[in-house]
């Protein structure tokens, strides 16, 4: 019986393709990822400090609404913030209509309202009720604890 013996390579040069390829999926989903998390919280919004609360356990089926503050051309007076879903702004009328099509996607949608600390209560009110309008029952505040 006559062995076969293996063939030496010709090119001794490590193929690199796979790894490209690889690396190049990572920049990929780092990039995504980033994209992602740029347009669920807003850079400007400076959340309370509370003593009191909750870790999130279950992250699935979160909706962050970020609630940004505009400057007014006085400091005492403060014009209505934006509202940003998303990375999309969204008016007050609009929200309801914008929450039950998550709604209807996802049955158990929990809300996240990340807002800034130099909001007034009377801008909340509105977001609250759009949230009841939608059907939204769990409704959960940003909070920053104290030690961070």
């Amino acid at each position: 019986m006559k062995r076969r013996t293996i063939s030496h390579m010709h090119n001794e040069q490590v193929n690199v393709t796979p790894l490209i390829d690889v690396v190049m999926c990572l920049i990929i989903f780092f990039l995504l990822v980033g994209h992602i998390a740029k347009q669920v919280s807003a850079q400007n919004v400076k959340v309370p400090i509370a003593k009191n609360g909750n870790e999130l356990e279950d992250r699935s089926g979160q909706v962050i609404i970020n609630v940004v503050p505009q400057k007014g051309p006085t400091p005492d007076y403060q014009p209505p913030p934006e509202i940003i879903v998303f990375g999309k702004q969204v008016s007050i009328d609009e929200l309801a209509d914008e929450l039950n099509d998550y709604k209807s996607n996802n049955p158990d949608l929990t809300l996240i309202i990340r807002a800034d600390q130099s909001i007034q209560y009377k801008y909340i009110s509105p977001i609250l009720i759009s949230c009841a309008k939608a059907g939204i029952d769990t409704v959960n505040f940003a909070i920053q604890n104290p030690s961070q």
